[in-house]
């Protein structure tokens, strides 16, 4: 067992922070991927980077081995968590499209998380996901992750003391991206709204209600379609804001 320990410890290090990562991470920790599926992705790329990654220093025995293998896991957890929060922004923006066009009151089930979500939000986020590995977006896991690892060796991981400041900044991204997102659909809507307006003042007889929301749909559905071909703009917005949250979290552990 003494002359295994080298060689166990680091890759187990690198499975747990990999599978933290896996675990949390918006498309491989969606509840549709099968766990088997998971723990296979895990424990391969543990094994690819398991050679080439720094390690940290060996500990003693095998109780001190808990706090450096606990920390791997929590940092990859902490970090999927953060990638995960920035690409709720599309559902976010979803629910504020359809809190726009009139459908605020129809939920579908969302087959990643299992729960009830706004329709526009899984629209786009079926979507987004598509765009996103068409992209090779899923290849930004796997940098930040030989990032992380370059700069913070296996089993040297830890949750910075600026851990607040970078979920309030990946936060803060989450809310840019949703209206980013969603600008289109409540532009068009208050500008209806406005011409609406006028209409009731100078046709006092018509029906801005009974007018208002269908013309909202019409117009809401119509801006979303046309403005899936700027998809592929909205989805570099977020992979850049993924890198960013990748970079500031990896840059504070190697202070």
């Amino acid at each position: 067992m003494g002359d295994l320990f080298p060689i166990i410890f680091p890759y187990v290090c690198v499975v747990l922070r990999t599978t933290g990562l896996v675990l949390t991470s918006p498309v491989f920790g969606a509840r549709y991927v099968p766990g088997q599926v998971k723990a296979g992705i895990s424990l391969v790329t543990g094994y690819l980077m398991w050679a080439s990654v720094p390690v940290a220093d060996l500990p003693d025995s095998l109780p001190a081995m808990v706090a450096p293998v606990l920390g791997e896991l929590v940092f990859g957890l902490f970090l999927g968590f953060l990638t995960a929060m920035v690409m709720s922004a599309v559902e976010m923006a979803g629910q504020v499209s359809d809190m726009m066009i009139g459908f605020g009151l129809s939920n579908v089930i969302d087959p990643a998380q299992g729960q009830s979500v706004p329709v526009m939000g899984t629209f786009k986020h079926l979507l987004i996901t598509m765009v996103f590995l068409a992209m090779d977006g899923h290849h930004l896991f796997v940098k930040g992750l030989w990032e992380s690892f370059a700069l913070v060796p296996a089993g040297g991981a830890f949750i910075p003391a600026e851990w607040g400041e970078i979920g309030l900044l990946a936060f803060g991204k989450m809310l840019w991206a949703a209206v980013i997102l969603s600008c289109p659909v409540w532009v068009s809507a208050l500008i209806v709204d406005i011409a609406l307006g006028v209409m009731a003042r100078t046709v006092p007889q018509m029906n801005v209600f009974v007018v208002g929301m269908p013309l909202k749909t019409v117009v809401g559905l119509g801006i979303m379609s046309a403005s899936i071909a700027f998809y592929d703009v909205f989805t570099k917005e977020i992979v850049q804001t993924l890198s960013s949250v990748f970079q500031s979290l990896v840059g504070a552990l190697a202070r």
